[in-house]
């Protein structure tokens, strides 16, 4: 779900993180978050009205400065014209998440949703910020599905929804991947495996499914492998625990489950939508977005790559192009 190494910050500096206490975040299973709190950093100005803000919240194994080489040089989102912010989610380590809270409150996390995302982003907006309406919401896989959420959850609140490489349902083969992953991390702590020798099995695994199995092969073994390596300790960065607490969230995503079937969910949305997806994506099959596009009437951009699931940063100019425009009009 990460960009991986094919991520590279460009020559300018992010902008500086903000962290905004909420208070006690109470989630979807009534279990509450003390001190909660949420991060975000912001390109471009806020106007008077209030109201030209895009929201991008972040992927699995992202944080909000993973998201800047998206933002220049040919960025998705106009940001001399908008205000962006990129909203760290929970469970990222910089937002509220198991490595930051107390051991006797992390226990809220073992049943986080993606739902539970988007009410910490949605307080964060109206509670602390005074913002009660946003142009966009813009995300790429895990942040897809966020973005999704907010069209269901919020449908007046935004005017436009984006989600790149997103579903509002985890099918079967991405279930079996990300059960696969979290048993790793399960089963490597049980063992005592410690994270610096786990971060490079995940790594691995991730690596059969955001790339197209041709992508691997024309890349070659040498290649992967160095990426996968530079992959890992990028890693060494995050809780396993946070990594976990996202993975587990992410695997019970299916909105046709909670709202009774995708018809009843993809009534909820009331404003235009954009899907962007690859029939060639291994670790969000796109078979639901398709779906879901076509329920909500979305306008819809299917991008054919050996890159699979991370052809955002392989075809860049390709999606900015149709996200800048989107937007825009």
């Amino acid at each position: 779900m990460t960009a991986l190494a094919a991520v590279a910050l460009g020559a300018q500096t992010p902008p500086p993180v903000t962290v905004v206490p909420l208070g006690d975040c109470r989630l979807s299973t009534g279990a509450v978050l003390p001190d909660c709190r949420v991060a975000y950093r912001a390109y471009g100005k806020l106007n008077a009205a209030r109201d030209n803000v895009v929201l991008i919240p972040t992927w699995l194994l992202g944080r909000s400065e993973d998201w800047h080489s998206l933002l220049i040089g040919e960025p998705l989102v106009d940001t001399t014209r908008f205000y962006v912010m990129v909203v760290d989610a929970l469970a990222d380590g910089r937002s509220s998440s198991p490595s930051n809270t107390t051991l006797a409150a992390r226990s809220a996390f073992k049943d986080l949703t993606i739902g539970d995302m988007v009410q910490s982003q949605y307080r964060l907006l109206t509670e602390r910020l005074g913002i009660h309406h946003v142009r966009a919401v813009i995300g790429f896989s895990m942040g897809g599905m966020q973005a999704i959420e907010w069209a269901v959850r919020y449908p007046t609140f935004i005017d436009k929804t984006i989600p790149i490489a997103g579903t509002p349902r985890v099918g079967t083969f991405n279930r079996l991947a990300l059960t696969a992953m979290l048993e790793q991390i399960v089963d490597g702590r049980r063992a005592g495996i410690p994270p610096d020798s786990l971060w490079p099995r995940l790594a691995r695994t991730e690596m059969l499914f955001i790339v197209t199995p041709l992508g691997l092969d024309v890349r070659g073994t040498d290649s992967v492998s160095h990426d996968i390596a530079a992959n890992a300790s990028n890693y060494q960065a995050w809780d396993l625990d946070d990594y976990a607490a996202q993975i587990a969230a992410l695997r019970r995503y299916d909105l046709a489950a909670e709202y009774g079937d995708m018809r009843r969910a993809a009534a909820r949305v009331q404003r235009p939508m954009l899907a962007v997806y690859s029939w060639d994506d291994h670790m969000v099959t796109p078979d639901a977005m398709a779906e879901f596009a076509k329920l909500v009437g979305a306008d819809t951009l299917s991008i054919g790559s050996t890159c699979g699931h991370i052809m955002i940063f392989c075809e860049q100019k390709r999606v900015a192009v149709a996200t800048r425009a989107f937007i825009g009009r």
